[in-house]
């Protein structure tokens, strides 16, 4: 049993690695390609932060297609992940920094999420995720990403100011500080194809370890999905927060922290279900999903008053950090076996 605690730990850390090795090396690629700053924020940016949740995703829906069933890991992760995200990472910024973001930025990833969740809701009453449905999820992704980037162009006056905002202390595991390596493609797509490498053994190492952990322990696959794996695809995000609360930045951006609440259940599971279809447990109906829509509102509450949230406002923290660990007794207590 130790083994494959130990075996899932390094998978974690592999993902988790493995994401910043990518996003840095694609982030260093697109400025040696001269791709606009916008351009990176709503793709390298947004979507690398998910990164070990779509991996896992993706090697879970290839154990699906093998006869191994792994579904309830895959979406497990996603739900898990999101919900960490929106309580304790925020919760954790809110306690030691300056959580900050804008009324259109709030408004619209609120109610993108929202929809998300709905979605989820809806293709999740038969129990099944299908590939139909796995290339809806990924549409309205990519429609989410296309009405950003339309935004983003008409406000080209206002550039620079939102660049910081888009790519205020983003994961920076692999700095690329040297002009010498700046000036290598080969060198910096060594380190992308390293960090792939990486994200696939850990993912690997995830998905198979936390199957046998399930059957040991007698567990279902969305209990260990939820609030073990889970703890592995908000990394980033947390890795994130705990470099801008060192370097004292003046703010850490919501976008920055959150962005994952989108991409998760539309990308990262439309892709898992255009792969194999997942299995939906239909607990998730009644707990999860119905927690991940109660936070969203709660974030948004306390966000709406000025648009942020001061370090010495310790009160709104501690209501998100105590959400987590709520939801986490919740789930252990009742929903342990559903």
């Amino acid at each position: 049993m130790l083994v494959l605690i130990l075996l899932l730990l390094i998978g974690l850390i592999l993902l988790w690695v493995g994401s910043d090795f990518v996003i840095e090396s694609a982030k260093s690629l697109a400025h040696k390609l001269g791709l606009s700053h916008v351009f990176i924020g709503l793709t390298i940016v947004s979507i690398g932060t998910s990164l070990p949740e779509i991996f896992t995703n993706v090697y879970s829906s290839i154990s699906n297609l093998k006869g191994m069933p792994a579904s309830g890991i895959a979406v497990g992760i996603n739900i898990g992940s999101s919900i960490g995200q929106l309580t304790l990472i925020v919760g954790l910024v809110a306690l030691a920094s300056t959580l900050r973001t804008t009324q259109k930025s709030l408004e619209r990833q609120g109610t993108f999420i929202l929809f998300s969740i709905l979605l989820l809701l809806i293709m999740g009453m038969n129990g099944f995720i299908s590939r139909t449905e796995g290339i809806i999820l990924i549409l309205a992704f990519i429609t989410y990403i296309f009405i950003l980037s339309r935004e983003e162009r008409g406000r080209k006056k206002k550039r620079d100011e939102h660049k910081r905002f888009l790519l205020e202390e983003p994961l920076g595991a692999v700095e690329f500080r040297t002009e010498k390596l700046r000036r290598q493609p080969v060198i910096i797509s060594l380190f992308m194809l390293g960090g792939l490498g990486l994200l696939i053994l850990g993912s690997k190492l995830v998905v198979e370890n936390a199957l046998r952990i399930t059957e040991v322990l007698n567990l279902t696959q969305t209990f260990t999905g939820v609030i073990i794996i889970s703890v592995g695809g908000f990394l980033p995000e947390l890795s994130t927060a705990l470099k801008g609360i060192i370097r004292k930045a003046h703010g850490i951006s919501l976008g920055t922290l959150i962005g994952s609440n989108i991409t998760n259940p539309l990308f990262s599971m439309g892709l898992g279900a255009v792969i194999s279809g997942l299995r939906f447990n239909k607990s998730l109906l009644v707990f999860e999903l119905p927690f991940w829509a109660f936070t969203v509102l709660i974030v948004v509450r306390l966000l709406k008053r000025n648009m942020r949230i001061e370090y010495h406002e310790r009160r709104e923290g501690i209501i998100l950090v105590g959400l987590y660990f709520f939801f986490v007794l919740m789930k252990v207590v009742f929903f342990r076996h559903v």
